[in-house]
């Protein structure tokens, strides 16, 4: 256990070493100033933040290369649409008696969802490209007062807490006042000591039972207990409980509970903050962090400004490949959708790096009661006007790469931090998005639908797939039966102008990390290998399974990596290991949906492959059944 500790700790020091290392570069400190310089203000009172179009300052044949692969990509996709479900190429239409009439109906279906959910991400890719804006930049104003915040929770390293906090006190904002803070859910006595010891202001909740509210109890739970009494007393006595109703926005063992508590302590102390600027525990603030974002709020009508997020534990070879391929994923959301929702001034709220007007917040109650807590709030506080100007809320997206975290370095905590996203996602369109959306303006609120169905229709395809496949497998039953070599052709016509408007968009990449020049492949990979993951978080949202926080592992060099990482996806690639079995005894044998299993196989095992090779020789070899099986000498050389 000692071992353990031990390199754990060893890991989150080398982490700090290598994002201390990383925050000294030159290449970091051009990429936190992507924006461009800061703009000269005007002599008019008032200020409104300007916008320039992303692909409006390129050159000419750049702005008509980029229109051709975007509105051809769209085209291409209703061409094959219509193709496909042209009613002549439907099976029930020309085999109406067939055996396997409604086992087609289930596979035309299958297809016809499929096509929507390609329209709508082709839609979004083109708009989102097409619409994508920068901020100008500008100085920020004088004497505001600012809490720069991070949060603690249990689990995570002290080392790492402490880079983040050397690095929050060399912020540079002279103009104003800004004071450190550490909301800690764990009153740890080493980190009470440390934040005196650098001049950080630290508050804890923990043992306060007013900030730990616990979840409601379930009103069947509360029936059964009075049908207990009355049969006990032949009903001549009722039971009669006053519950206090626990408050959501104060919930224990959650990042939004722990910072609406420390809100209520700061009303408690007269104490007044005009901004509360913040990162995870995991991201390192770059010193111009305040400098950067706080200019956007001479604009009366801003409520927050966010930044991307990028991972700085991005390394070579087998060790770093999940997070070198997680940073990948992200690339397209932080580079070019992100950037799109300036064109409607609502850019969602993320909650790695951060500047948010305290008064907003408490408008809408605090920072909303959600596993994904920012981007619920980003939505409640775009649902609100500014009660001073009488004009809606908005927020602004900077490109600059003004804080630098860390990745999952294992698949297991990588699918962990998926399946909570997902699971916050599904949870926000279940309790909030219905009765947010009609308040937001008309084309915020398709900004907000095209950002939240990634995650709906990842899951709902991936189904979608293994559906098709495993009906295909069983009953022999086709969708559609058409030209081959025209339906060959657009499909092959449509996959290259998708791949090159992806490959194009890389050029807006924000990441300081990732090679200049690289496609991004192995972010789709990785995007398509957790679709299964986002399949389960949607199956859990819809059972009542509660998403709870759980911290990402980070900053460690023990492998987490086991058969249990991959439950998920091997029970899927045993699914449909059994109907490719059966359909090939079966004769069901047509090469294309042969073909589409075999990539939902590769999907599945491509994850354990590269996690077994990483995680199981050591295991292996520190085994007691290898201890035995191997000689002597080579036993004690593999301990």
């Amino acid at each position: 256990m000692a071992r353990k500790t031990q390199r754990k700790k060893s890991g989150s020091q080398k982490h700090a070493r290598m994002i201390r290392a990383k925050k000294q570069s030159p290449l970091m400190r051009r990429f936190s100033t992507l924006a461009g310089p800061f703009e000269k203000l005007g002599s008019a009172k008032s200020y409104n933040v300007q916008y320039r179009n992303v692909i409006g300052s390129e050159r000419t044949i750049y702005r008509v290369w980029t229109r051709i692969l975007s509105y051809g990509g769209l085209l291409l996709v209703f061409g094959f649409a219509l193709f496909l479900m042209k009613p002549s190429h439907w099976i029930i239409t020309q085999l109406p008696d067939s055996p396997t009439f409604a086992a087609s109906v289930v596979m035309l279906v299958c297809l016809s969802m499929l096509l929507i959910f390609l329209i709508i991400g082709s839609y979004s890719a083109t708009r989102s490209t097409l619409k994508a804006k920068d901020p100008y930049p500008v100085l920020p104003p004088r004497r505001l007062k600012v809490a720069f915040a991070t949060t603690r929770a249990p689990g995570e390293p002290v080392d790492m807490v402490r880079t983040t906090l050397i690095a929050a006190k060399a912020i540079h904002y002279k103009s104003g006042t800004v004071h450190v803070w550490l909301l800690d859910e764990t009153d740890d006595p080493e980190l009470r000591s440390m934040t005196k010891e650098l001049g950080v202001r630290y508050f804890t909740r923990k043992g306060i039972e007013r900030w730990n509210t616990p979840k409601p109890q379930p009103a069947y739970t509360k029936r059964f207990f009075a049908l207990v009494v009355r049969c006990l007393t032949l009903g001549i006595k009722k039971l009669e409980v006053t519950r206090i109703t626990p408050d959501p926005y104060l919930a224990a063992k959650s990042k939004h509970g722990n910072f609406n508590s420390w809100r209520q302590y700061l009303r408690e102390q007269n104490m007044y903050y005009d901004i509360l600027a913040g990162v995870d525990t995991d991201q390192v603030p770059e010193p111009n962090y305040l400098n950067r974002l706080l200019g956007y709020f001479r604009d009366e009508d801003v409520a927050y400004v966010v930044g991307p997020q990028v991972y700085g534990n991005y390394a070579p070879g087998l060790r770093g490949l999940v997070a070198r391929w997680a940073e990948s994923q992200a690339s397209f959301f932080q580079s070019t959708i992100q950037r799109a929702g300036n064109a409607s001034e609502s850019a969602m709220f993320v909650g790695t790096n951060y500047a948010v007007r305290m008064r907003v917040l408490d408008q809408i109650g605090g920072f909303q009661p959600c596993i994904t807590e920012d981007m619920a709030t980003g939505l409640a506080i775009h649902s609100k006007k500014n009660p001073s100007t009488g004009n809606r809320w908005k927020s602004v997206y900077t490109p600059d790469v003004l804080a630098v975290g860390e990745g999952p370095d294992f698949w297991g905590p990588y699918f962990t931090q998926q399946w909570r996203w997902a699971a916050g996602t599904f949870d926000t369109w279940r309790k909030s998005v219905w009765r947010v959306a009609p308040k937001l303006p008309k084309t915020a609120m398709l900004h907000y639908f095209l950002m939240l169905t990634y995650y709906p229709m990842t899951a709902l395809t991936w189904l979608l797939g293994i559906v098709s496949s495993m009906t295909y497998l069983v009953t022999g039953a086709t969708a559609i039966l058409a030209p081959w070599g025209q339906f060959l052709s657009l499909y092959l016509m449509l996959v290259v102008m998708q791949l090159s408007l992806y490959f194009w968009n890389r050029r807006y990449n924000v990441s300081p990390h990732e090679p200049e020049g690289s496609f991004g492949v192995s972010g789709m990979a990785i995007s398509t290998i957790a679709a299964p993951i986002y399949l389960s978080a949607l199956f859990g949202i819809i059972i009542g399974k509660k998403a709870t926080f759980v911290v990402t592992t980070k900053g460690s060099s023990d492998n987490p990596d086991w058969f249990p990482a991959f439950k998920t996806h091997l029970q899927w690639a045993a699914l449909l290991l059994a109907g490719l079995s059966y359909g090939i005894w079966q004769g069901h044998t047509h090469p294309a949906m042969l073909v589409w299993t075999g990539v939902l196989l590769f999907i599945c095992f491509v994850p354990f492959v590269l996690g077994m090779a990483l995680a199981a020789p050591p295991r292996i070899r520190s085994s007691s059944i290898m201890k035995i099986l191997l000689p002597v000498g080579e036993s004690q050389n593999a301990s």
